[in-house]
């Protein structure tokens, strides 16, 4: 597992470089950086493993099937975030996925894990339009510009679909944040 950002930075340049030379053992070291990272986006997306270890693993096919042209300039992160995303919205015209999935394991007291559904169904049930940015930038720690990259819009429209959908969560949670206090 690498040590912080910068080591990541330089190990999928590295990755990167290796992959575009036809090196298909490095997918596994651009695995080891962003695998978990997609597969919490998808799950949280989808709110379904198994539909989520699926998008996971053919987010990471379709870098290999398009390593030719891979390039190490900054942008790959976003891309990738791009294709999980992609994948995620495919995957959700198939079926709805709104419920709350039955394989998700809680830990913590009773009260958490039940704010942690809470939570997640409220999250579920925000237009896709709000829940993405929010999943992006507060539970996966990407940057606004990332974001708004992943999504093809503008970082102003990402800053306004966060606040509506801040906003919109904050009401659809009503009184259950403050249990948590």
């Amino acid at each position: 597992m690498s040590k912080g950002p910068r080591d990541d930075s330089q190990a999928e340049r590295r990755f990167l470089k290796a992959l575009a030379e036809g090196d298909s053992s490095a997918l596994g070291g651009l695995y080891q950086i962003y695998g978990e990272k997609i597969f919490r986006y998808t799950y949280r997306m989808l709110g379904n493993r198994s539909d989520a270890e699926d998008a996971t693993a053919e987010t990471f096919l379709r870098v290999l099937r398009r390593s030719h042209e891979l390039k190490a300039d900054g942008a790959f992160r976003t891309w990738l975030f791009r294709i999980a995303r992609n994948l995620c919205i495919d995957r959700m015209r198939q079926h709805s996925l709104l419920e709350l999935p039955s394989d998700i394991h809680y830990t913590g007291t009773e009260e958490k894990s039940a704010l942690r559904v809470t939570v997640l169904q409220a999250l579920n049930e925000l237009p896709m339009e709000y829940r993405e940015p929010l999943i992006l930038c507060d539970l996966e720690d990407n940057s606004a510009k990332e974001a708004a990259e992943a999504l093809a819009i503008s970082v102003p429209a990402l800053k306004s679909r966060l606040y509506r959908g801040r906003k919109a969560l904050r009401e659809k949670l009503g009184g259950s944040l403050e249990k948590m206090k």
